[in-house]
């Protein structure tokens, strides 16, 4: 549930027009597929009048359909209502707005979630919504070890993904069974202690994927004259390339989920790169999450680096332009700890950001084994990608390596034809 919902309705007064409530929703499917799960967002202004109101939303048999609203500037207001959507090949639906009391809006289940959990000073596991750790003295020590599961960890009703926080800042898989949020629980012993409880076989799923020298399935790293760096340092080392790291979570609710990550002063490349942002969102629905970046200057001749790890790939990689205006990259093979699991895994990103691809050293350097995507920053200095991941026991179609690939076709083809809103 969207922390922030409970309050809105006392804020609906100041944050919300005079002009005449919205209707209705026409949308419109312009492609000639199936598209489950299509995520929405429309921006809550253009919806009307919202005093002492919120916008129920019913399609056409009358059923409602599961929505939430957020506030992306942290001013108390919400911005967006966003919400999923599934079409027939060519479909033109109607969506109806019934405006009700705010105190009787329903709450809905949730298909995302966000999970930080550290050790408290009572010694248990505890969420936290915010965290900040510095360049020194990183947590190697199994005993004192304080992360659930290495860092924030999110989940959709399809995949789990973390995030090292711990100064690695790799980027791994969770492969699901089931629809459930399940990662609140991940991670934590019977003590109520971190515990790897997760590279081992569970009726949720288990982790399926060997990051090995690498930054994982959509890390970053550095490209420059002396190489690439990481964002980041080995577990064996102590001392961080990063002066500062900061977690934020933004919001969660039933449709999406966002946080951030906020890195001061990288030490890289002979030089210190002031600050890199990340912005992570998750829908339900969607086998992987949207990843936005913006950095401050960096040094002279070097780049951005995004990538997929390969060190279990050993088929074709993949790589496609859609329209002149997307490039994706994919890979599909037994890409598990030990061959075991189908895995596919795969990138999407906006051509203007796409700078042109290569593989890494092998056997030496800082980033090792791993296809690369060098990136740079479009009109506005945003860096944008997708990041997708399938396993075959989330559904066994991803045995099939020509079925995945197919859906990284059409997740981009969707973005290429986003569904048509016209609001009435």
């Amino acid at each position: 549930m969207n922390r922030l919902l409970p309050f809105w309705g006392l804020l609906f007064l100041s944050a919300c027009t005079s002009t005449p409530r919205a209707k209705q929703l026409i949308l419109e499917n312009p492609l000639s597929f199936t598209r489950e799960d299509e995520s929405l967002a429309i921006a809550f202004s253009r919806l009307g009048d919202c005093r002492n109101a919120m916008p129920l939303l019913k399609n056409e048999q009358g059923e409602i359909i599961p929505c939430q609203f957020d506030d992306l500037d942290a001013d108390g207001h919400p911005d967006e209502v966003a919400f999923l959507c599934s079409f027939a090949p060519q479909q033109r639906m109607t969506i109806g707005l019934e405006w009700i009391d705010p105190s009787e809006y329903p709450h809905f289940a949730s298909r995302t979630n966000i999970r930080y959990g550290k050790v408290g000073e009572d010694g248990h596991i505890h969420e936290q919504t915010n965290d900040i750790h510095g360049r020194y003295g990183l947590p190697r020590d199994a005993a004192t070890y304080p992360y659930q599961m290495d860092g924030p960890a999110w989940e959709n009703d399809k995949m789990g993904f973390r995030h090292y926080f711990d100064g690695r800042n790799c980027r791994d898989l969770f492969g699901k069974r089931t629809e459930k949020m399940v990662l609140d629980s991940v991670g934590i012993k019977p003590d109520g202690k971190p515990g790897d409880t997760y590279h081992v076989w569970a009726d949720w799923g288990r982790d399926i994927l060997s990051a090995a020298q690498s930054f994982g399935l959509g890390g970053v790293a550095l490209r420059s004259g002396e190489g690439l760096t990481l964002l980041g340092v080995p577990a064996e080392c102590t001392t961080d390339n990063v002066d500062s790291t900061r977690f934020t979570l933004l919001f969660e609710g039933p449709v999406r989920s966002r946080f951030t990550l906020d890195f001061y002063g990288w030490h890289a490349a002979g030089a210190t790169i002031g600050h890199l942002h990340q912005e992570v969102t998750i829908w339900g629905g969607y086998y992987g999450y949207e990843q936005m970046m913006t950095v401050s200057e960096l040094p002279a001749g070097s780049s951005l680096v995004t990538g997929i790890v390969a060190s279990r790939n050993s088929q074709p990689y993949v790589e496609h332009s859609h329209e002149d205006r997307l490039v994706s990259m994919a890979t599909h093979d037994l890409q598990s700890y030990n061959k075991e699991y189908y895995i596919g895994m795969g990138l999407i990103l906006p051509a203007e950001n796409a700078a042109g691809s290569f593989h890494s050293p092998e056997e030496e350097g800082d980033l090792r084994k791993t296809w690369c995507m060098a990136l740079r920053p479009d009109a506005n200095g945003r860096y944008q990608y997708r990041v997708c991941a399938a396993w075959e026991h989330r559904d066994p179609r991803f045995r099939d390596r020509s079925y995945f690939l197919d859906m990284i076709d059409r997740y981009a083809q969707a973005i290429n034809h986003p569904i048509l809103i016209h609001i009435q």
